[in-house]
């Protein structure tokens, strides 16, 4: 498992780990690092291209997978500093980006499951 609650850092290249499931989680944490020192353009190209090679990954081996868990940050009222608003719009904007490439995607709210996807 990959923590951001716990400072883990993404690695570049999955290949070097050693399992066939994959726990990412804190996806938003990750995102928010980004934010500070990124561009929105290339902050979402950058997350596009770690998409696509996180496809690659599981594709290459019979039973590979990858679960991602991010908090939903949308929702309350919108932040007043810009640098938040970036982060809470990033986001959003990644979590489609994820959305239309899984084949999978599960909302679980207050401990209930519902699968939208």
């Amino acid at each position: 498992m990959i923590n951001a609650y716990h400072g883990a850092i993404l690695p570049v290249d999955l290949t070097v780990l050693d399992c066939d499931i994959l726990v990412i989680e804190g996806i938003e944490q990750f995102l928010k690092e980004d934010c500070k020192v990124l561009d929105e353009h290339t902050c979402r190209e950058s997350w596009r291209k770690r998409l696509k090679e996180w496809k690659v990954w599981e594709a290459s081996g019979r039973k590979r997978k990858i679960v991602i868990i991010g908090t939903d940050i949308s929702k309350g009222i919108v932040p007043l500093e810009q640098a938040d608003r970036k982060w809470r719009d990033m986001t959003g904007w990644v979590y489609q980006d994820i959305s239309s490439n899984a084949d999978r995607v599960d909302v679980i709210w207050y401990g209930l499951n519902r699968q939208i996807k």
